[in-house]
């Protein structure tokens, strides 16, 4: 199958924020696929972390689980930790 790049559609984000005491980035442009899922937006967020320089076990504590296919696992232990009468999790 071959793929006319051209004809991709693409959204494109923008986040502008004109504060003076701002400490967050003062413009943020993405250019993604139109169906991009809400997972494929957080792994894009988690890559864009590690380029920045943030370490892998700040990331992972910021962003928690990467992968959709790891939610069935987090759900089971969040639920092992409440009838444990455990509130941590991780």
């Amino acid at each position: 199958m071959e793929l006319n790049l051209n004809f991709i559609k693409m959204a494109k984000f923008i986040f502008i924020i004109d504060e003076q005491d701002n400490r967050e980035a003062s413009k943020i442009e993405f250019e993604v696929p139109n169906d991009m899922d809400v997972w494929e937006y957080k792994r894009m967020c988690i890559r864009m972390a590690g380029a920045m320089g943030y370490t892998s076990l700040s990331v992972k504590k910021a962003f928690g689980i990467e992968y959709k296919k790891d939610l069935d696992l987090e759900i089971s232990q969040i639920f092992e930790n409440a009838y444990s009468g455990s509130l941590t999790y991780g």
